[in-house]
């Protein structure tokens, strides 16, 4: 596969997915899907919004979910996974959360701090936010969106909808929403659902997989641990972890027989995503390298870092391709290894 084809072909299927995941939570215009795994929400906004600049429409019906759906994003958390993000991410976000602030004055307390923290001073240099699938800028509009504008980005005015629903709390896939309802938005929802999916873990493990700081990690599991619903024991040298039953938990939320549950599987999002973005920048970085050598070379750094994360996934995966594989043939290998990764489709014909 041409280089220009696969860059292309990775795009359409990032997108899909993306369409995928959305649907999931109520954006309006695809069909409702879900898939074995729970979503993050924090995780899927900041990676979503960086890829949606290459469909337009994607990125809007993002906006009208989130202007509907504000109260249940978690905002500090929000902000620590966007601590290691480039600038234009940061930006970007910003001037999302300020429209948020701005239509969902319910929550403007909430979200509007988040929009002020990147506002720049003056602008000096403004970036089309939106592209075609090749890379190419849309054509500017006579008309510019305000809010957008003010933090360096040119695209014509946001028209909300409302057309995205509510979201379904009952779909494994969106536990994350139903433990947030009930235990509040913050470390103690996401410190249940950790050990929802998991045997144990140590406080400083938890934090790192949840992406909330080891202190209110720890805080959390410590209240939590004085109900006597989550549990502490010792295991290795001296080392404290939290636990509970999962069976018991389990029937509780969904009011069903354990043995007739199925359990979604829980990813790291926030490092998985960041993989797969790495591999998008490694394929505009080498998409004027006429070298397959080169090619496959930076390819395979990229695949090394995304099969070690999906490893501990649990998903069915594919091996991923190994250093035995000729230049000419790792294209197609990772193609693959792609298409089982997202469901992706098998080309890049819609």
């Amino acid at each position: 596969m041409l280089q220009k084809n696969f860059k292309i072909f990775f795009l359409e299927n990032i997108l899909d997915f993306l369409w995928r995941q959305w649907s999931t939570l109520g954006i309006a215009g695809s069909a409702r899907c879900e898939d074995r795994w729970i979503i993050d929400p924090e995780a899927l906004i900041v990676f979503s919004l960086n890829f949606a600049r290459y469909d337009s429409r994607l990125f809007d019906e993002i906006l009208d979910w989130l202007i509907i759906n504000a109260k249940w994003i978690d905002i500090q958390r929000l902000r620590g996974i966007l601590k290691n993000k480039d600038e234009t991410i940061r930006r970007l976000i910003s001037a999302v959360a300020f429209l948020i602030s701005k239509e969902a004055k319910t929550y403007q307390r909430k979200w509007r701090p988040l929009g002020l923290s990147q506002m720049p001073d003056s602008v000096t240099q403004y970036d089309i936010l939106f592209k075609t699938k090749e890379g190419k800028d849309h054509p500017k509009s006579m008309e510019q969106a305000d809010i957008f504008f003010s933090y360096g980005f040119i695209r014509k005015p946001f028209k909300l909808r409302k057309m995205s629903k509510p979201i379904p709390i009952t779909i494994k896939s969106n536990i994350r929403f139903l433990l947030r309802a009930l235990l509040g938005i913050g470390s103690r929802s996401e410190c249940v659902l950790y050990l929802l999916t998991h045997e144990a873990g140590h406080p400083s493990e938890i934090a790192d997989a949840i992406g909330i700081s080891t202190r209110g990690t720890q805080d959390a599991l410590i209240e939590l641990a004085e109900s006597g619903l989550v549990l502490t024991r010792i295991k290795g040298k001296r080392k404290l972890e939290y636990w509970f039953s999962q069976k018991k938990w389990w029937e509780f939320i969904t009011g069903m027989n354990f043995g007739e549950v199925k359990i979604p599987l829980w990813i790291n999002w926030i490092v998985l995503f960041s993989a797969l973005t790495n591999v998008w920048d490694v394929l505009q970085e080498v998409e004027k390298t006429k070298s397959e050598y080169m090619r496959s070379s930076k390819l395979r750094e990229a695949m090394n870092t995304i099969s070690i994360e999906f490893s501990n996934s649990r998903l069915d995966l594919p091996i991923a391709p190994g250093n035995n594989i000729t230049p000419q043939k790792y294209e197609d290998e990772f193609q693959n290894f792609i298409i089982k990764v997202l469901g992706a489709k098998s080309d890049t014909n819609r």
